[in-house]
This record gives C-alpha cells, sequence and structure tokens, in this order.
C-alpha cells in the first residue's frame, strides 16, 4: 500500500514538474514577444544617437581641433620670438 502512495506521488511529481517547465517556457515566450520590440527600437534609438556624434563630432571637432592647432601654433611662434628678442638685448646690453 505505501509503495503504490510512493509512485502515484512520483508520478503526481513529475506532471506537476513537466507542467511548471511547460507554464516557465510560455512564460519567456510571451515575454520575450513583448521584450522584442522594444529592444529594436532601443537599438534604432543607439543607431541614431552615433550617427548624430558622428556628425556632430566631423562637423564641430574639426575645426575645433584645428583651431587650437593653430593657437598652439601662434602661442609658439610667440614664445620663439619673445626669447629672441630678450637674447638680442642681453648681447647689446640693453637687457640691464
Amino acid at each position: 500500500m505505501l509503495e503504490q502512495f510512493r509512485d502515484i506521488m512520483i508520478i503526481i511529481s513529475a506532471f506537476l514538474f513537466i507542467g511548471a517547465v511547460l507554464a516557465f517556457i510560455i512564460v519567456l515566450a510571451l515575454l520575450f514577444r513583448k521584450v522584442s520590440p522594444i529592444m529594436n527600437s532601443a537599438r534604432s534609438i543607439a543607431g541614431n544617437i552615433e550617427n548624430v556624434s558622428s556628425v556632430v563630432s566631423g562637423r564641430m571637432l574639426g575645426p575645433v581641433v584645428r583651431a587650437v592647432m593653430v593657437a598652439a601654433g601662434l602661442r609658439r611662434a610667440a614664445s620663439i620670438f619673445t626669447k629672441r628678442s630678450r637674447g638680442k638685448e642681453k648681447k647689446d646690453g640693453k637687457g640691464q
């Protein structure tokens, strides 16, 4: 009698386990159907942001970098000329 009860409980537990696994798979499938459009939208938005950032970096960053390079060159040229003029003054005796 106890063996039969055990066997019935094992069979019922197996059916319950199979039912739980099937329910989990169904919930996952429904969740995937809901999340999939959201993920596609997020991918599209990320692509748009990437395009905008590349346009901004191409149009804005290029001229800014060039301007900084020109400013650095002018600063370097000014420092070279001021060093030379100081050196000439010292050689001529006008510096002191």
